[in-house]
C-alpha cells in the first residue's frame, strides 16, 4: 500500500482488543520501521540506500577512531541510547494505541489512527536521520583531524578560472546593510526549511516522499564525506583572511565563520574529543548548504505554495553561502552537482522498481 498506513489496515482487521505478542507481527514492525515496507518497492529501494549509506559511515567510524587522535565523550554514549529508548518508547505506545482503538469507526477513533500514523511516521524518520547525522559528523571530525593536507590555493584557482573573485564578492554583498541582513537571514534559515518540507511531507501522509527525501540526504553525506576527505578546506574566510571592514555589516548579526576555530583546534590536534551535544558543521568543501538547499527544493516540487518560496529562499541562501558561510565557489558548485547526482541515482532506484511491476 502506498499511501494508507498499516496502523489503519490492523485496526480496521483486528478484532481482539489486547496485544498479541506475534513473532510474524513483530518481523513486519521491524521492516516497517525500518524500511518503509507499507510504501511500495521504490520506498523499499530508497531506504536499501539509506540503511546503507548509515552503515558504511558507522563502519568508516568503528575503524577510523580507535586508530585516531580523537574520542567520543561518554555523554555521547548516553545521548544515543536515549535516542534508542525514546524510539522504542514511542514504538510500544503507537502498537498499544493502535490495538486498543481496534476497528472503531467513529470519528474521533479514525482521527486518533491518523495522528498515530503521522507519529509513526515521524519516528521512522528520526531514527535513519539521527543514526546519518551522529555517523557523518562523527567522520566528518575524524577526516578534519586527519592532519590531511588543505587545498583551498585548489578551490580559489577553480573560482579564478570561472572569473569569481571571493574577496570582492564579499565586499560587494557587505557594502549594503539590507542586503547583508538578507543574506545572512537565508543562510540561517537551512535548517528550519529543512524540518518544515519533512513535516509537510509526514502531514501528507507521504511515506514513499519521506523515505526519498532521506535516501537523498544520505547520499549526498556520503558524498560531502568523500568529498571532504579528497579535498580538505578551511574555507575562503580562512584562505583570504579578509579585512573586518569587509565584513562589517555581516558581522553585525553574530561572529562569522565560528565553524573555523573548530576546524582549527582538530586539524592542528588541539582538539581531542568528540561531543555530539555540541558538534559544528566543519565542512568547507562541498557546501552542505547549498546540498539541503537543493535537495528542500526538490523534495516540496508537488506543492506550488511551497515550492516558490522555498525556491527563492534557498537561491538566496545559495549566494549567501559565499559570504555569509565562507564558501569558495567552487564549494557550492560541487554541493549542487553532487545533489543533483544523488537525486539522479534515487530516482533510478525508483524507476528500476516500477519497471519490474
Amino acid at each position: 500500500m502506498s499511501s494508507i498506513s498499516r496502523i489503519e489496515k490492523r485496526a480496521v482487521d483486528s478484532g481482539a482488543p489486547g496485544l498479541v505478542v506475534d513473532p510474524i507481527r513483530i518481523r513486519d514492525a521491524a521492516a516497517r520501521w525500518f524500511m518503509f515496507s507499507d510504501f511500495g518497492d521504490a520506498a523499499q529501494r530508497h531506504m536499501a540506500i539509506v540503511w546503507s549509506c548509515i552503515f558504511a559511515c558507522t563502519l568508516a567510524d568503528a575503524i577510523w577512531l580507535p586508530n585516531s587522535g580523537l574520542s567520543f565523550t561518554s555523554s555521547n554514549w548516553i545521548s544515543i541510547l536515549q535516542c534508542v529508548a525514546y524510539s522504542g518508547i514511542a514504538a510500544a505506545f503507537i502498537a498499544i494505541a493502535s490495538n486498543r482503538l481496534g476497528g472503531d469507526q467513529r470519528r474521533p477513533a479514525v482521527w486518533l489512527r491518523q495522528c498515530l500514523f503521522m507519529t509513526e511516521l515521524f519516528w521512522r524518520a528520526f531514527l535513519p536521520i539521527s543514526a546519518l547525522l551522529t555517523a557523518g559528523s562523527t567522520l566528518s571530525y575524524l577526516i578534519a583531524a586527519a592532519k590531511l593536507p588543505l587545498r583551498d590555493d585548489v578551490l580559489a584557482g577553480v573560482d579564478h578560472l570561472l572569473g569569481f573573485d571571493w574577496p570582492s564578492f564579499l565586499a560587494t554583498t557587505n557594502s549594503n546593510a539590507l542586503i547583508a541582513t538578507l543574506l545572512t537571514t537565508a543562510y540561517q534559515s537551512t535548517g528550519l526549511l529543512s524540518q518544515v518540507v519533512l513535516v509537510w511531507l509526514i502531514l501528507q501522509r507521504r511515506g514513499d516522499r519521506v523515505a526519498e527525501f532521506i535516501a537523498v540526504l544520505s547520499l549526498s553525506a556520503v558524498a560531502l564525506c568523500v568529498g571532504m576527505w579528497l579535498i580538505l578546506a578551511a574555507g575562503a574566510f580562512a584562505y583570504f583572511g579578509p579585512a573586518p571592514s569587509s565584513y562589517e555589516h555581516f558581522a553585525a548579526h553574530g561572529p562569522m565563520w565560528t565553524f573555523g576555530r573548530t576546524f582549527s583546534m582538530l586539524h592542528d590536534g588541539s582538539l581531542s574529543v568528540i561531543n555530539l551535544s555540541i558538534v559544528d558543521g566543519i565542512v568547507s568543501f562541498p557546501s552542505f548548504h547549498t546540498m539541503l538547499g537543493v535537495m528542500t527544493t526538490y523534495a516540496a516540487r508537488d506543492t506550488r505554495w511551497l515550492f516558490v518560496p522555498m525556491f527563492v529562499v534557498n537561491a538566496t541562501m545559495i549566494v549567501a553561502t559565499m559570504p555569509v558561510g565562507g564558501h569558495h565557489l567552487a564549494d557550492v558548485l560541487a554541493g549542487g552537482g553532487l545533489t543533483i547526482a544523488a537525486i539522479l541515482v534515487v530516482r533510478r532506484s525508483a524507476w528500476l522498481s516500477v519497471s519490474k511491476t
